[in-house]
């Protein structure tokens, strides 16, 4: 028997038994019994039309209109605390894709109300390609289903998250396509864990390999009497150092997984941006270090964000090869999706970033092609995202580097 058609036999049973319906109540009971050894699948609907037909014969019309309505709204309640209580998105789309249902989960992982995305097109509101999810919506039309796919959807802010959906498409009798009903997992934490374990292998198995192997190479040599005694120490000054780098990176990751660490909090650019700069023009006297950061630049951001900070304006300057190196910071606010963002640039006149490392910043997971000499640029890109922001490389008006980081402004 469908569990459908089961549990609205059950609901009828207790509401003809609170209404004291003893006579249709027995008659319920036997139609039960009697098709309790048949296939319930099979006869289902058989099942529920004797059901009808025995509160038809044992009520007024009235009194069965009122048994049958009062069975389907406790069914509906039922369902609809299913809905709004499950911990995933669940949403329901017309014929031509637009929203109709959206529960709470949906709202707390997208971040949109009901009331925002009704009616409005699914792949324009939440996909991150809208042409992707309008081939996925095509296969639901040809009655295909949605089988744990995983994809990239896009939260209110604009932020990026890895999505595995389930979807089912759902007919009207003897009509076509009607719609179909999705379930939603948000797996961008899983995903980001799977990409630091990834990250962390690589730099494990190859860095520290490698570092250590040089440090062993130069002490071999030392212990030879050669005469060239500083230049080894040097070297192996810089290969220690290197591990130490790795040491606090590791420990940073450690911090972005810790699910009591991951809050956001109010980050003051305008100090943080006038140390930044500070500390760079002491460092590499040679450039010129320009900033442009309004009396009021606080952001909601992860407590590691200067972190992520001084990994970006490191790289403007110390591979900057121009004769006069120019740093340019510049922060500014304005309002996208409905809410208050705030922008923080940092443009340099370099030789621009190597695709490579370019990669590092904007792809979506670690490949072959995207190997970091270090851990820097991925926390970069990982502190952004846990700080619900967005990062764009691009080219400078220079033609050097220009790296855009959009993070949501602290409210005043």
């Amino acid at each position: 028997m469908s569990e459908h058609v089961e549990q609205l036999v059950g609901i009828l049973f207790r509401t003809l038994a609170e209404e004291d319906h003893s006579e249709a109540q027995t008659a319920l009971l036997d139609a039960y019994q009697y098709n309790s050894e048949t296939d319930r699948e099979a006869l289902a609907e058989d099942l529920f039309a004797e059901v009808v037909g025995g509160l038809d014969r044992h009520l007024e019309t009235e009194e069965e209109v009122g048994v049958l309505t009062a069975a389907i709204e406790q069914l509906l309640d039922r369902f609809a605390t299913v809905v709004e209580a499950a911990p995933v998105a669940i949403l329901t789309v017309d014929a031509r894709g637009r929203i109709e249902l959206w529960n709470d989960g949906a709202k707390r992982i997208f971040g949109w109300s009901e009331s925002e995305v009704q009616q409005r097109s699914y792949p324009d509101v939440l996909a991150d390609s809208p042409e992707e999810m309008a081939a996925h919506l095509t296969q639901l039309r040809e009655g295909s289903q949605l089988t744990g796919i995983e994809t990239l959807h896009r939260h209110r802010s604009g932020s990026a998250l890895d999505v595995r959906i389930w979807a089912s498409p759902f007919h009207e009798r003897g009509e076509g396509f009607e719609g179909a009903t999705f379930v939603i997992s948000d797996i961008t934490e899983q995903k980001q864990r799977e990409q630091r374990l990834a990250v962390l292998n690589r730099v494990l198995r190859h860095n520290i390999r490698n570092d250590v192997g040089i440090i062993q190479g130069h002490l071999d040599l030392l212990a030879e009497g050669g005469t060239e005694g500083t230049e080894h120490i040097q070297v192996m000054d810089d290969r220690l150092s290197n591990i130490v780098e790795l040491s606090n990176a590791a420990r940073y990751i450690e911090t972005l997984r810790d699910k009591s660490e991951s809050e956001l909090t109010t980050v003051d650019l305008r100090r943080v941006i006038r140390e930044r700069a500070d500390r760079l023009q002491r460092e590499f006297a040679d450039a010129e270090i320009e900033t442009t950061v309004p009396e009021s630049a606080s952001v909601m951001a992860h407590k590691l964000f200067p972190y992520a900070l001084d990994n970006v304006l490191d790289n403007a300057v110390e591979h900057n090869d121009a004769d006069a190196p120019l740093v340019d910071i510049t922060v500014s606010r304005s309002r996208e999706s409905a809410r208050d963002q705030t922008t923080v640039s940092v443009a340099d006149n370099g030789p621009g970033l190597p695709e490579f490392e370019r990669e590092v910043l904007t792809a979506e997971k670690e490949t072959p092609l995207t190997h970091s000499n270090g851990l820097g640029l991925w926390l970069t890109r990982w502190i952004v995202r846990n700080s619900d922001g967005t990062l764009v490389v691009d080219e400078s008006a220079w033609g050097g580097t220009r790296i855009v980081i959009r993070l949501p402004s602290r409210r005043t």
